[in-house]
């Protein structure tokens, strides 16, 4: 199984997507926050209390930089999936069976390899932009205290842990689908959807707060609206602390989503006729 995972790791290495992966992951974060400081530079002085206003400092940038709906969060898990649909036209994964790897192993080591992958390039994205931010922005309006180190580093587990769920989604589309267009279509069908929801939900809770309409379902939604992995009301990097509403909020669609998709993918895998 090692010996499987290191040769999946090396394959992904090899690949000239992944150096295309960097470069992108690169220039977006040094693209972001050089924008906004010329955004804001046009406007005169940065002021730091609009700033506050705006939630725009290095914080919410390093957060916001991992989000699955923006820029570089959307174009990692379809890179990453082509790198992955290889295996299956260059008839990869049937030499590993001949070789006696067990497909379920198989699976195993495409989702370990792209979860490493997409964990460790997303994190590093993060802090190059954490780090040209805050040559521009202050990290936050208050003073940084060790509570907000405890915060943050608990954020950043968050985020990894909606990648995990996001590498088990795309392995399970490998292994699905019949050709990486598919699977890029599937994915990107998925993402669409799932932020007009999140939009039409900033749209709708307004509305029912402000008339007072069906606590109940007004609470219902909010809750959806933050299990939405790509949504911006996921309650991740927001705040100081987390409270149990959205340590549930964060983990039981992450956790979840995660598990449904790699035994879906599992029992498919076994089940796939491989020409």
């Amino acid at each position: 199984m090692n010996n499987l995972i290191k040769t999946d790791l090396k394959r992904i290495f090899k690949d000239k997507l992944f150096l295309i992966i960097c470069i992108i992951g690169g220039v977006f974060a040094f693209v972001t926050p050089v924008l906004l400081r010329l955004i804001f530079g046009t406007i005169g002085e940065l002021d730091d209390e609009l700033l506050g206003m705006l939630a725009v400092n290095s914080k919410t940038l390093f957060i916001q930089s991992f989000n699955p709906a923006s820029n570089f969060g959307m174009v990692l898990p379809i890179l990453v999936a082509i790198i992955l649909c290889k295996d299956f036209s260059h008839g990869t994964v049937r030499n590993k069976i001949i070789c006696g790897k067990t497909r379920t192993e198989i699976f195993f080591s495409m989702f370990i390899a792209s979860t490493i992958i997409m964990c460790g390039i997303v994190l590093v994205h993060a802090l190059l932009t954490l780090g040209v931010s805050l040559i521009f922005f202050n990290y936050q309006q208050t003073p940084f205290t060790l509570n907000d180190l405890g915060y943050i580093l608990l954020s950043v587990l968050f985020e990894l842990l909606i990648y995990v769920c996001l590498s088990a989604f795309v392995c399970f589309l490998s292994v699905f689908m019949k050709n990486v267009g598919l699977v890029i279509v599937s994915y990107v069908a998925v993402l669409l959807v799932m932020s007009l929801i999140d939009a039409i939900f900033m749209v709708a809770l307004p509305a029912l707060e402000f008339y007072e309409e069906n606590k109940l379902l007004t609470d219902f939604l909010t809750i959806l609206s933050k299990c939405n992995i790509f949504s911006t009301a996921m309650p991740i990097g927001t705040g100081t602390s987390y409270n149990l509403k959205d340590l549930c909020c964060i983990l039981i669609p992450t956790l979840f989503g995660s598990a449904l998709w790699i035994t879906l993918g599992i029992v498919l895998f076994k089940k796939k006729n491989l020409k």
